[in-house]
């Protein structure tokens, strides 16, 4: 069976930037990669989303030079800067800012857009991914949806709309189990709701804090996502997975968190896959 595994990895530490340059990163691990983070901006002809990160083009070709079969996302940052302007100048423009987005991802070698909205901007997240849909799968483009809170499910984190323009429109949606209950627990609160279960992804927290996800419920939920067909799993986040000096970002990070996921989907009959929109 395919299994998807993504990670996050962050573009404002250069720590992380040189791991990556000198081979320390153990890309392998996932098959798609989210990066942390773009905001949506206000050009000249709408509204585009920009990988703002000081290190966030080098970070990309580290990764695509050394994992050239991985997808990559560009991902937004929780703040949900300018989400609910772009989908505003959709609705007023005829879509002008979903082809702007178009562009930008297919002009930097990008596979898809990954929405973390936290803050601002939630309550537009179902119709951001209606304009958004049907131009993203035309140009081969992923479209994930990272949940924060699962266990509130999708029509008390996004509105009305948000199961049908899930099922329609997106291809993963990454539950942030860490900051809720569990996967067992969050994934059938989604699927109640009517979420398709090929689109849920199981989500655990590899970096060191007060959320970090256990290796063995990391091992647990993988299993869980593996046997009940969910679409995969993801982790927050490889560049900082598991540092050995406490919250020092992206110091020796130990990887244990990925390589749980990993070797969990390997050694189940599972085989990580990168699959595109």
């Amino acid at each position: 069976m395919s299994f998807e595994i993504a990670t996050w990895h962050d573009t404002w530490n250069s720590t992380g930037l040189d791991n990556l340059a000198q081979g320390k990163v153990p890309l392998h691990y996932a098959s798609r990669y989210n990066l942390a983070f773009g905001v949506f901006v206000l050009g000249a002809n709408g509204y585009t989303i920009d990988l703002n990160g000081q290190y966030a083009g080098q970070i990309l070709n580290q990764i695509r030079m050394q994992a050239p079969g991985v997808l990559i996302y560009a991902g937004t940052d929780p703040g949900g800067t300018g989400l609910s302007a772009t989908v505003a100048d959709n609705r007023q423009n005829n879509n002008r800012s979903t082809g702007n987005i178009v562009t930008y991802l297919q002009n930097q070698g990008l596979n898809g857009i990954a929405i973390d909205a936290e803050e601002d901007g939630m309550g537009d997240v179902a119709e951001l991914v209606t304009q958004l849909g049907p131009s993203f799968k035309a140009a081969g483009l992923g479209i994930a949806v990272s949940a924060p809170w699962p266990s509130n499910g999708p029509v008390a984190l996004y509105g009305e709309a948000a199961v049908e323009a899930i099922n329609q429109h997106v291809d993963a949606v990454e539950l942030q189990d860490y900051s809720s209950e569990s996967t067992p627990t969050d994934a059938m609160v989604w699927i109640h709701a009517g979420i398709q279960t090929d689109i849920l992804m199981g989500g655990v927290c590899t970096e060191n804090s007060n959320v970090q996800t256990s290796l063995e419920d990391t091992a647990d939920w993988t299993l869980y996502a593996l046997k009940n067909q969910l679409r995969g799993m993801f982790s927050w986040r490889l560049d900082n997975d598991h540092g050995l000096h406490d919250q020092e970002e992206d110091v020796d990070p130990t990887f244990t968190g990925a390589k749980t996921i990993y070797d969990t989907v390997q050694g189940n009959g599972g085989e990580a896959f990168a699959k595109g929109g």
